[in-house]
């Protein structure tokens, strides 16, 4: 005969928790437990100062200047600050006047260089458009001044630190001239191109050295300025420019 059990034998079965089952369960699992504390107590130690010169190692790093930005780097090489913002004054003077610091492109940075100062303004007139080298880099020009504003006429516009362009050095009083300036409305990119010279003529054509820019330019990018016009009556101060902080 075979004995069918009726559903309420089964939920009792289902909900039994005695047996020998039940038993070895306990005794496994509280053993488990035992054994997992024990073994914490034993590694505890080693973990912690582990964790400790991790944190040790960690801290003492510096930030690899591969990670950095151009910018970033020009500006913490030349001590002026570790990244951009608006030119201005360094709080150190250079014959009693304040000195600005200027990020500025070098001619050779760009593919053809730049363009020349003809008629007061980029030769050709008109229209420009730039093409950043792949591996240009910005460095920093520390420029005295006895105002505010980057002129094309100004005899108190000298050099304060001796800075390499296009592989030659311009030492401290050097003359600067910001002979033409292009614009882009769309964008509101600046540049404005840098002559340097000794003594100051006040009538320099021909090749420019750099330029400044009020923002960061890309390497390996193009850039198109509609507006193309002397600096000399469009005077802008340098806070209009690309600077360290």
């Amino acid at each position: 005969m075979i004995l069918i059990p009726t559903k309420a034998a089964l939920r009792r079965f289902q909900h039994t928790e005695d047996g020998a089952v039940t038993v070895d369960h306990v005794v496994l699992t509280g053993a488990l437990v035992g054994l997992g504390i024990a073994t914490l107590m034993v590694v505890s130690d080693g973990i912690e100062n582990l964790s400790l010169d991790i944190r040790d190692e960690l801290s003492g790093m510096d930030i690899s200047a591969s990670f950095r930005s151009l910018v970033e780097q020009a500006c913490i090489a030349s001590g002026a600050g570790t990244g951009p913002a608006a030119a201005g004054p360094t709080g150190q003077t250079f014959d009693g006047m304040p000195v600005n610091a200027l990020l500025i492109y070098q001619s050779d940075d760009f593919v053809g260089g730049l363009p020349i100062e003809s008629g007061a303004r980029a030769a050709s007139g008109g229209a420009q458009t730039l093409e950043l080298r792949a591996d240009a880099k910005p460095v920093v020009l520390f420029l005295a001044d006895n105002d505010g504003n980057l002129d094309e006429v100004d005899t108190t516009q000298v050099v304060a630190e001796d800075v390499s362009l296009n592989g030659t050095v311009y030492g401290q009083g050097f003359d600067v001239s910001s002979a033409y300036t292009l614009s882009d409305p769309n964008s509101g990119l600046t540049l404005s191109s840098l002559h340097f010279g000794d003594p100051f003529t006040g009538s320099w054509q021909g090749p420019v050295m750099a330029t400044t820019a009020s923002n960061p330019l890309e390497p390996g990018e193009s850039y198109t300025f509609e507006d193309n016009v002397t600096t000399h009556g469009n005077v802008r101060p340098y806070s209009d420019y690309l600077g360290c902080g």
